[in-house]
């Protein structure tokens, strides 16, 4: 039997991961055009809560010590027309 402490995310705990994944501009459009960055933030933030760290401010700053300020939550042009065309909408 392993002496690892093994915490459980709930829901609310994984909606407040994403709200600060979010906040850092690491959205649907910045998981499709950089799924690993995506993936090793959301890795970083699991591994910090887990350890102890649940306050969103403090989670925000690491993510920044991390990887630098935030990226922009706006859709390049490129993946709006995508979503267009897959949507059968006019192409903006």
């Amino acid at each position: 039997m392993s002496s690892e402490l093994h915490v459980i995310l709930r829901s609310k705990d994984l909606l407040m991961l994403e709200g600060v994944l979010d906040a850092a501009g690491y959205g649907p459009a910045s998981s499709v055009s950089n799924p690993k960055r995506y993936s090793v933030a959301a890795k970083l933030l699991v591994g910090l809560f887990h350890s102890g760290m649940t306050s969103e401010d403090d989670l925000a700053m690491e993510l920044e010590r991390y990887f630098g300020r935030s990226t922009s939550p706006i859709s390049p042009p490129s993946f709006e027309r995508t979503r267009a065309a897959i949507q059968g909408r006019p192409l903006p």
